[in-house]
């Protein structure tokens, strides 16, 4: 089993994920949270280059200097006017470079056929995400247009890398595959408590169902003790599907974000959306501590389920912040959330690491 080459690809497609929240979102928590998005993603691509044959590593090389020029492209953001501009400028380079590499991409035979329909998606988010730049810089309707686009490149972004992953991997006894699903879908739910908007509520939806799809993959691989674990953990993704949808209407009437230590005071839709996230937090917590009695995890694979255990506590904690905090709530939650987007990443490429290596 090509056991780092996964791992890599996974940290790729959470990278390539989180990036896209500054165009989902709102506030500067969605900035941060790309901004991360972006170090993850290029420590992936370095990782995941030697794994490649010469036209994968040529892509994979234009994509980390794409990176690189992004992360500088979103500080010249920061600053009004000029640096609004210089940003687009430097944009427009990465969206060049990324649409090359991407095509160059698609020509490697380390990744295959399902590799290269991958990144034939990847490649569209790019012109979907440049698209939706441009509405952004329109005064008014920008804001209400660019999530949509956002949403749209999304989508792509994340089973672009999973087919690319797919392709990567090709037949495997233990569906390792099922653990891209989960942590994609895990952090595009703690990712929407992190950053705010209509636009994170939606993409948080699509986590959640994307969580259920790799844990219902993943249950027919594990032992009695992780089906009956796992089995727990979807109970609290219904739960979150309906949060979400509740979450989703709370967002609609929420004011423009800032960087304050006092926010708005939680509205009626806000506390039943917080309620209802608690609630599937605790589910999953509980789920998770089962889940560690598996003997097929191992110990580096229980290590990982111990680092979503204290992230599923730190969503707990976020959510009665941002339900019920008006003081410094909105802040805090940012931060809990954000930390638990770490552990939860780190959590489950333990996982995925130690399952890949009993194949």
């Amino acid at each position: 089993m090509k056991t780092k080459g996964v791992v890599a690809s996974s940290m790729i497609l959470a990278g390539s994920l989180l990036t896209t929240y500054n165009g989902v979102g709102r506030g500067w928590t969605a900035t941060l949270v790309a901004l991360i998005g972006f170090v993850i993603f290029m420590i992936g691509l370095s990782r995941f280059k030697p794994e490649l044959d010469e036209k994968g590593k040529g892509a994979v090389g234009l994509l980390f200097i794409a990176a690189i020029i992004g992360v500088v492209a979103m500080f010249f953001g920061l600053i009004p006017v000029i640096g609004g501009i210089v940003s687009f400028i430097l944009m427009i380079a990465v969206v060049v470079m990324q649409i090359i590499g991407y095509s160059k991409l698609k020509g490697s035979a380390t990744i295959g056929i399902e590799g290269a329909s991958g990144a034939n998606l990847l490649l569209f988010s790019i012109v979907v995400l440049f698209v939706g730049a441009i509405f952004g810089i329109i005064p008014g309707v920008g804001r209400f247009i660019q999530p949509l686009f956002g949403l749209g490149a999304l989508f792509m972004i994340v089973f672009g890398w999973l087919r690319v992953q797919k392709g990567f991997i090709g037949e495997v006894t233990m569906n390792v595959h099922s653990i891209s699903y989960i942590m994609a879908g895990m952090l595009l739910q703690l990712g929407s408590t992190a950053a705010s908007g209509w636009g994170v509520s939606l993409a948080a939806g699509l986590g959640f169902v994307m969580y259920l799809m790799g844990l219902t993959k993943l249950k027919e691989t594990l032992d009695e003790t992780g089906k009956a674990a796992v089995r727990l953990i979807l109970i609290a993704v219904y739960i979150g599907l309906a949060a979400s949808v509740i979450d989703f209407i709370a967002s609609l009437s929420m004011p423009e974000p800032t960087f304050s230590f006092k926010g708005a005071d939680p509205g009626i839709w806000e506390r039943i959306a917080s309620l209802a996230f608690i609630a599937s937090f605790v589910v999953s917590l509980i789920g998770f501590v089962k889940l560690k009695e598996s003997p097929l995890l191992g110990a580096a694979g229980k290590s990982g389920v111990t680092l979503i255990i204290i992230s599923m506590a730190l969503a707990i904690a976020a959510s009665l912040f941002s339900g019920f905090v008006p003081i410094g709530g909105g802040f805090i939650t940012s931060i809990f959330s954000i930390g638990g987007l770490f552990l939860v990443l780190f959590g489950w490429l333990n996982i995925q690491e130690a399952l890949a290596e009993k194949i």
